[in-house]
């Protein structure tokens, strides 16, 4: 396997990894990802567990470049992995493809679509607490 083809599975594995960490995938992800990059060894497995909750707690308790940094540091390690163990590659391969492009497995994808006529208003948010305190009465 070449570096280029290392490379090129080791950047989508650290994204979708990522973006497991981040959403309600993660408890059913993390254990495939340690069994993946520790080869079953039990004791290397553990390792990487805690490796993986304390990467998913920096994200979600850090500063905007954390995501950048800990997606590098998934990245050399996948590419790590695949040095020393060229042959997951195919379990690589399969993970990624279950987990899908978006990586986003066990979520489920929301689209929003609104149109406002008239003097209409309208307010689509995915996530938090919305307020407002508009009269309802047109601007003009």
């Amino acid at each position: 396997m070449s570096e280029l083809e290392i490379l090129q599975m080791a950047t989508p594995a650290a994204q979708a990894l990522l973006s497991c960490m981040v959403s309600d995938a993660w408890q059913a992800t993390k254990g495939r990802f340690a069994r993946l990059l520790g080869r079953d060894s039990e004791g290397e497995i553990q390792i990487i567990e805690g490796d993986l909750e304390e990467s998913r707690r920096e994200i979600l308790e850090g500063a905007s470049d954390t995501s950048q940094v800990t997606a590098e540091v998934w990245k050399a390690r996948f590419r790590q992995a695949l040095l020393a163990n060229p042959e997951m590659a195919d379990d690589l391969r399969t993970l990624l493809s279950e987990l899908g492009n978006d990586s986003d497995a066990g979520s489920e994808r929301v689209k929003q679509n609104a149109v406002a006529k008239d003097n209409a208003v309208v307010f689509q948010q995915s996530s938090g607490v919305q307020n407002y305190y508009g009269s309802g009465k047109s601007n003009e």
